[in-house]
């Protein structure tokens, strides 16, 4: 999961424009701002048989991209051979039914992981051990031009079909301990977005790199924050879009208005540094149903499904992303599992209607 952040940025206002309400459903892939998170490459929840059911919801409620882990550690559990099977079904279903990927590279495997010895003997590949940095960069780089040739549409070791991703994620909140274990070091992943950056370009130098989402603004008033770092390091230079997380109770005073603070924070730092033409896409919002959800309120599906009509037409981010799609699991407290825009039999939620409703369906061709 990533949130976890519930401080709000108390900084600079914003005036929104007058055009950030939603965009059709039927807007060319670039365009089309509608997007959720959902773990299409997990085999305990997608298969053959069930994804085209769930592609179905998908678009008919207009969405127009999903954000997936690409996990090194499932596609190469072992030194040797790539195991592509899971990532190739859901490349390929997902192009059918005219939805855009934006695969994220993470998930160290254990074989490879820094995780100190008793941790990896605990817990395998399994998170925390994921989440720490590769022991052999050059490792990871294999990984990468694996991943990136896989789906690169070059007709050269593509994948069956050769549906063709373009956008990369680098990692996932790399500004909290909980990703970047055992605490944040701002100069540690500039190493590694400098290093994928080059091997991305290399196989496919029209790819475009997404920086791993940043918990939060990346931004505080003293200069010193996560994003400010990386760009007093030359960091601009190794990504194309700039990607944050926020999560604010839907029925808490003033949330839109914090989050809208939030980006424009964000948007002034990178329009400070010469970067007024890169894109800033909210790559994870929502709020889960579970009881208690972090020892704050439960909030009602009614109050999640108006806070999203909210999100969608209010903020001014070029894409957004809900976090996410579907419940892991129905009928458990976990606050983890119960995120979905549908139960995990895709029953619609509110939720979900009122993202069709934004969206305004879908009006692609079936």
């Amino acid at each position: 999961m990533i949130f976890k952040i519930f401080t709000l940025w108390l900084v600079f206002g914003l005036l929104l424009p007058d055009d950030v309400g939603a965009q059709a459903g039927c807007d060319s892939p670039d365009e089309n701002r509608f997007g959720v998170v959902e773990q299409l490459t997990w085999r305990f929840l997608y298969s053959a048989d069930n994804l085209p059911g769930a592609l179905d919801r998908m678009r008919a409620a207009g969405i127009g991209w999903v954000r997936v882990n690409w996990s090194w550690k499932d596609m190469q559990p072992q030194p040797g051979a790539f195991d592509f099977s899971q990532f190739d079904l859901a490349a390929r279903m997902t192009a059918e039914y005219d939805i855009r990927l934006l695969p994220i590279l993470v998930a160290v495997p254990a074989w490879a992981s820094t995780a100190p010895p008793e941790l990896i003997a605990e817990r395998g590949s399994l998170s925390p051990v994921d989440k720490y940095r590769p022991r052999d960069m050059n490792d990871w780089l294999a990984y990468v031009r694996a991943a990136v040739e896989r789906y690169d549409g070059d007709g050269l070791d593509d994948a069956p079909s050769s549906p063709r991703l373009d956008y990369w994620e680098v990692w996932n909140e790399e500004n909290l301990s909980q990703y970047w274990p055992p605490a944040p070091d701002v100069d540690e992943y500039l190493e590694l977005l400098k290093a994928t950056y080059a091997a991305i370009q290399e196989v496919d130098p029209t790819a475009r790199v997404v920086l791993g989402g940043l918990s939060g603004s990346g931004v505080n008033a003293e200069g010193t924050g996560y994003l400010q770092q990386l760009y007093a390091r030359g960091g601009a230079a190794y990504f194309d879009v700039m990607s944050i997380h926020h999560y604010i109770h839907p029925a808490r005073e003033g949330n839109i208005d914090a989050l809208a603070a939030a980006l424009a924070a964000t948007r002034a730092v990178l329009d400070e540094h010469g970067d007024a033409d890169v894109p800033l896409w909210l790559t994870e919002i929502g709020w889960s149903d579970a009881p208690n959800a972090w020892g704050q309120p439960t909030a009602a599906q009614p109050e999640i499904a108006a806070y999203l009509t909210r999100v969608y037409d209010e903020l001014p981010a070029d894409k957004i992303f809900w976090y996410n799609f579907r419940n892991v699991f129905d009928n458990t407290p976990d606050v983890e599992h119960n995120f979905g825009l549908v139960y995990n039999d895709f029953t619609p939620k509110p939720a979900y209607e009122a993202y069709a409703a934004v969206t305004g369906g879908d009006c692609r061709a079936p």
